[in-house]
C-alpha cells in the first residue's frame, strides 16, 4: 500500500523523468515500469520518508541499470559515524576513537545481510561506484531505516569489534545528527586545492570541483604559478574523492599543467572519482598523464548532465544527456539520441589505471597512504632510470 502523498510524488517524478531523460526507457519499458510499481506498492507499505526512500530507489535502480548513475532521489541525513570497505570488511572511519573497528551487525542482523538489502537500492555502473554507494548507505538514516529488516525499528544498534572487544553504538531514528555533517564533508573530500613539494615532485590535490571550492582552486593555482618549479620534474595530480560538480573548474588546473608540459604528470585515481571528476581524468590523460590507483566510479560514457528538480519539498536529479567523451560525442535531445547513438557509442568504457594500486586495509589502519606512496616510489624509480 502506498499513501496518496507518496503516490502523487512518484507520479510527478516519473512524469518529469519521461519528459527530461534523453532516453528514459533504455533499460526497462514503460509497461515494465508499471508492473514494477504495482508489484512493489502492493507488497510493501510506503507510508513515510524512510519507506519511500527504499521504494523510489528500488525503482530508479531498475530504470537506470549500469549506464545512468546520475538519475537519483536526493534524500540523505547522516549518522555521526562513517565507514570504509575493504573486501568483506567494513571498518569505522569516523569517529576517531572507533577508527578501525569492524562492523559485525546492525540490530543483530549480520552486516552481510544488511549489504544484500542495500544492494537492491544503490545505483552504480562500476564496482568502484558500488563500494562508494555502500559506504554512503551505511550512514544514511533514510536508507537504513527504509530497509526491510530495519524499517520497523526506532533505533539502530551497530555492533563493532575492536582488538577483541565488542562495542555497541546506538542511533535514534528521531534524533537529527546535523552537527556531525561537517565530518562527512571531510570524509568525502579530504584536503581540497592544496599542494606540497616533495623533493622534485609537486603534489596537487584536486579532490573536488564543487562550486564552493571555486575560489580556493583559483587562489591555489595562482599561488602555484608564482612558485619556482625549475627543479620539479614530476607533478602528481590527486583526484581521488573527486565526485564531480562544476567541470569548468578542471580547466583552471589543466591550463596550469599545459604551461608545465616539460614535467611528467601522474594522476591518482580511486573508487570515488565520478561525473566531472571523470572528465578531469580524461583531460589529464589527453595531457599525457600516467595513471595510478583504483578503478573509478563511472564508465566514461554514460547518461549525465543532470536536471535537478524540487517536487513537493523533495529533490530528484534526472539525466538530461548522453556523453561518450572519449569519442567527443554527446546528445541532449531525444531526437538526437534516436538519430545519432549507435552500439559503438554505447559500448561501456570502464577505465583501468596504467598501474592498479588498491588501498590496503593494513595501511589504512596505520594511516599510510598506499596509493600516494606507491606513486612517489614510482616517480623516483622513473627519475633514476632517466638519469642513466
Amino acid at each position: 500500500m502506498i499513501t496518496l502523498k507518496y503516490k502523487n510524488l512518484y507520479e510527478k517524478f516519473i512524469n518529469h523523468y519521461k519528459t527530461t531523460h534523453v532516453n528514459p526507457w533504455h533499460n526497462i519499458s514503460e509497461f515494465e515500469l508499471e508492473k514494477l510499481y504495482n508489484n512493489l506498492s502492493s507488497t510493501m507499505d510506503v507510508i513515510d520518508d524512510y519507506t519511500f526512500t527504499y521504494f523510489i530507489n528500488y525503482i530508479i535502480k531498475r530504470l537506470s541499470a549500469t549506464s545512468d548513475a546520475h538519475t537519483k532521489f536526493d534524500k540523505m541525513e547522516c549518522l555521526p559515524i562513517n565507514f570504509r570497505i575493504f573486501d568483506n570488511n567494513i571498518l569505522v572511519n569516523y569517529p576517531s576513537e572507533l577508527k578501525g573497528s569492524k562492523v559485525i551487525s546492525i540490530n543483530n542482523i549480520k552486516i552481510e545481510e544488511i549489504l544484500k538489502e542495500i544492494e537492491e537500492v544503490i545505483i552504480y555502473g562500476t564496482l568502484g561506484k558500488r563500494k562508494y554507494e555502500q559506504e554512503k548507505a551505511l550512514f544514511n538514516k533514510f536508507i537504513l531505516f527504509g530497509l526491510p529488516s530495519l524499517r520497523n525499528t526506532d533505533k539502530l544498534i551497530f555492533k563493532l569489534e575492536k582488538n577483541g572487544e565488542i562495542i555497541e553504538k546506538e542511533y535514534e531514528k528521531e534524533i537529527k545528527y546535523d552537527k556531525e555533517l561537517f565530518d562527512y564533508e571531510k570524509y568525502r573530500y579530504g584536503s581540497i586545492a592544496d599542494y606540497k613539494i616533495d623533493g622534485k615532485t609537486l603534489i596537487y590535490n584536486h579532490k573536488s570541483v564543487q562550486p564552493q571550492f571555486k575560489e580556493k582552486i583559483e587562489t591555489t593555482i595562482e599561488k602555484l604559478k608564482k612558485e619556482d618549479l625549475t627543479n620539479i620534474d614530476t607533478i602528481i595530480v590527486d583526484i581521488r574523492g573527486n565526485t564531480g560538480g562544476n567541470s569548468g573548474l578542471n580547466k583552471i588546473v589543466m591550463e596550469f599543467l599545459e604551461n608545465n608540459k616539460d614535467k611528467k604528470i601522474i594522476a591518482l585515481t580511486d573508487y570515488r572519482v565520478f561525473s566531472s571528476g571523470s572528465l578531469c581524468l580524461i583531460d589529464l590523460i589527453r595531457l599525457g598523464a600516467f595513471t595510478i590507483g583504483e578503478e573509478i566510479s563511472t564508465p566514461f560514457n554514460c547518461y549525465g548532465e543532470t536536471n535537478r528538480i524540487e517536487i513537493d519539498g523533495y529533490y530528484f536529479s534526472v539525466s538530461a544527456s548522453y556523453f561518450n567523451p572519449m569519442l567527443n560525442f554527446g546528445v541532449r535531445t531525444k531526437e538526437d539520441y534516436i538519430n545519432k547513438v549507435n552500439e559503438e557509442i554505447l559500448k561501456p568504457i570502464i577505465y583501468k589505471p596504467n598501474i592498479i594500486v588498491e588501498e590496503r586495509m593494513e595501511d589504512y589502519i596505520k594511516g599510510k597512504d598506499t596509493i600516494l606512496e606507491y606513486a612517489l616510489e614510482y616517480s623516483e624509480v622513473f627519475r633514476r632510470k632517466n638519469a642513466k
